[in-house]
């Protein structure tokens, strides 16, 4: 896709959204299933749900712009997963705490931005609501997901820290 207007850019980064969101459920499923922690579990597992909703948010604004919903893969979000792949093969049994979270917290920081420059591009172009408040529900439920995990990530972290203290 050449980017030669700003209407151009917002497509593209629409499809790179929409593409790391389809992307991301498959991560959520995967790193849900296999996190040892309930807390974390729960957090990835109710995030997954949310991820759907937003996609279906998307799509809405692919609507709304007369276009039809197309994913464009980003190397940001497929290097997530294949770091996800890659920790997980290498850990075996082990249990994947740090590593789901870091990739997890990562995942919608990437979304943060992704929504915000959407955004400011919206803005810019002054889309009407029915583009600009999917994207606003979604930024929030992003912030408010980033937010959760960085809660487990403190009750997972002071344990760990105790431990290596009383080691």
């Amino acid at each position: 896709m050449n980017v030669e207007t700003l209407e151009d850019l917002f497509g593209l980064q629409l499809q790179r959204a929409y593409y790391a969101e389809r992307t991301h459920v498959e991560l959520l499923s995967e790193m849900a299933e296999t996190t040892p922690t309930a807390d974390l579990r729960d957090v990835l597992a109710d995030h997954r749900a949310e991820t759907d909703r937003q996609i279906d948010r998307l799509e809405d604004v692919f609507a709304a712009l007369g276009r039809r919903p197309r994913a464009s893969r980003t190397r940001t979000i497929d290097g997530l997963i294949e770091s996800w792949r890659g920790h997980r093969s290498a850990a075996g049994d082990e249990p994947a705490i740090p590593s789901a979270l870091e990739i997890a917290l990562t995942a919608e920081r990437v979304e943060i931005r992704a929504y915000e420059s959407l955004l400011t591009l919206a803005g810019r172009l002054a889309y009407a609501d029915d583009v600009v408040e999917p994207l606003e529900t979604t930024l929030a439920e992003e912030r408010a997901a980033v937010e959760a995990l960085e809660e487990v990530e403190t009750e997972v972290s002071i344990p760990e820290t105790v431990a290596v203290e009383e080691g």
